[in-house]
């Protein structure tokens, strides 16, 4: 296909896709005016232009502030340790070799996380902002050839999504603006067109029209650098000159689209911020008119006589207003005020319903019960189990679609950067598995060890009737999978070649014990035995 062909089709698929996404921006646009007071879509703020005229209730922001604030600590808490990596093959979970050389690799990855420079602790708290507020947000994780993985936060906006058969993101396009020494600084003059590079030189701040799309390739080569052979296929084109400025590929899908729930046959996700805005229009307009009302009752307007005071008879019904009447030579004040029979005590109770409801929405009730200091640590689990219950749905989706693909493209990122140590023989081609350690997924573990406490208790009450019982249970098994549960570290355990060494030794010891004793009471005997044999002797003599 030639070059403009190609450029052709992308634009035309991108427009489609543009097509396909008019009515959401319609909608986000509504929840960023009249809820959340950030981003924009059908319209385009200067950047530091004032927002939330239309607001005059803030439930909602303040809700979603909260939820993402919780799901900031409960999924990805830079001070836990919120994943754990683990083989497929569950043989080598059992091999001690196996599971510290996989606890390095794990330290490497959390380190590269926390990382001042990766940028991930500021832009993954702007996904979580998104998230629940529009149903769907973006990251977009960079292969930084000397600092490693890097983590950008990518406005809705200029991201537009597509979808295969399965439901699964198969085509991202980022259609985004670059000022022309922008532009110079991240492609280099040599791919720019002639245009944006003379541009540099005299107009450095003119903008211009830049489309990313990253897609599946058709026909991957497994294992090959090159970025041809690679299984996501990446192109760069000018929009302003219609031509493709880089090509390249990924090893890992670059962009990681959350999505907060999906309706069958869309595309977008649907957040609470979706759910809540009809309530919090109906708040907003509340609030407008409770507002007037009591600016009215403490300052009403002012009926004044119309005998040379004041010429006119418009009519104003705003705060502090005069409205002129006519004298009709009744005994009355000249100026007096226009009484106000507005009644709104059912106000109050109509603003706490519709703001319990937006904070249902948004999950506020667990949210602010996880903060409560006086909970024991069981009442703690048990509302980690509800809140599960709750969000697993969401949850669940979250580390298909966020979490697990971004773990994996950092693993790889560092895999490629040769930062891990060099595995043993035995683990070259081996999966990886991704298993999830946040608070939620603690608790959970927790409570399985719990569980095995609590057996083992009562194994041991009918032990009293019959010991055998106890034959049951492998302590070995029963005791690591305690330490695993609460989160205990596995260099705290001693390798199991080490307890079978060790147990070898106290065996060794008890037994050299016992012949030691044996000798000891050996000689005790002929040592008693020595005076009667001396009679003996002497008596046969």
């Amino acid at each position: 296909m030639a070059q403009s062909e190609r450029v052709k089709k992308l634009m035309r698929q991108f427009s489609d896709s543009q097509d396909r996404r008019r009515n959401w921006e319609n909608i986000w646009q509504e929840i960023a005016d009249h809820a959340l007071m950030r981003r924009d879509f059908t319209v385009q703020r200067e950047p530091g232009r004032q927002r939330g005229i239309r607001v005059y209730d803030t439930t909602s922001r303040d809700s979603n502030n909260l939820l993402a604030a919780a799901l900031h600590s409960l999924l990805t808490n830079p001070a836990t340790r919120w994943f754990d990596l683990r083989y497929i093959s569950e043989e080598l979970n059992e091999i001690d070799d196996a599971t510290y050389y996989l606890e390095e690799v794990k330290e490497i990855a959390l380190n590269a996380f926390s990382r001042p420079q990766s940028g991930f602790t500021t832009n993954i708290a702007e996904v979580y902002n998104d998230l629940p507020g529009f149903g769907t947000a973006v990251m977009f994780i960079q292969e930084d050839v000397e600092l490693g993985p890097k983590f950008i936060s990518r406005p809705l906006a200029e991201t537009f999504i597509d979808v295969d058969h399965t439901g699964r993101i198969a085509i991202v396009y980022r259609n985004f603006k670059m000022r022309a020494w922008q532009a110079v600084d991240f492609f280099g003059e040599k791919d720019l067109p002639d245009k944006i590079v003379k541009s540099s030189m005299k107009d450095s701040n003119k903008e211009f029209d830049f489309l990313h799309v990253v897609q599946r390739r058709d026909l991957p080569t497994p294992g090959n650098l090159d970025a041809s052979g690679m299984p996501w296929e990446s192109i760069y084109i000018c929009v302003d000159t219609k031509e493709v400025i880089r090509e390249g590929g990924f090893h890992e899908m670059p962009y990681m689209i959350a999505r907060w729930t999906v309706d069958a046959g869309e595309i977008y996700g649907r957040g609470p911020g979706v759910d809540a805005l009809p309530e919090q229009k109906m708040l907003n307009a509340i609030w407008r008119t409770y507002i007037r009302n009591a600016e009215k009752a403490v300052d009403p307007p002012l009926l004044v006589d119309d005998d040379g005071v004041l010429p006119g008879s418009q009519l104003r019904v705003t705060p502090s207003a005069q409205i002129v009447v006519r004298n009709d030579g009744g005994n009355r004040d000249p100026v007096r005020y226009l009484e106000s029979r507005a009644q709104f005590p059912w106000a109050s109770e109509i603003i706490e319903t519709r703001s319990r409801k937006i904070e249902k929405a948004f999950h506020s009730e667990i949210i602010q019960a996880f903060q409560d200091p006086r909970m024991t640590a069981t009442q703690v689990i048990e509302l980690a189990r509800l809140s599960q219950r709750i969000l697993s749905p969401v949850l669940g989706r979250m580390q298909v679609e966020l979490l697990e693909p971004m773990i994996e493209r950092v693993v790889g990122i560092l895999s490629r950067r040769s930062d891990f140590p060099v595995p043993p023989d035995f683990l070259a081609g081996e999966e990886l598995k991704i298993e999830y350690v946040s608070p939620v997924a603690r608790a959970q573990k927790a409570s399985e060890a719990q569980a095995i406490l609590d057996s083992f208790s009562a194994a041991a009450a009918v032990a009293e009737a019959d010991p055998s019982v106890m034959d049951n249970i492998d302590l070995d098994v029963a005791v690591r999978k305690i330490f695993e549960g609460n989160g205990v570290p596995v260099q705290v355990l001693r390798q199991r070649e080490d307890v079978l060494e060790i147990r070898q030794a106290q065996a060794e010891a008890v037994e050299a014990q016992q012949q030691q004793q044996a000798m000891a009471q050996g000689g005790d005997t002929i040592a008693k035995l020595l005076p009667g044999i001396a009679k003996l002797s002497e008596a046969q003599a």
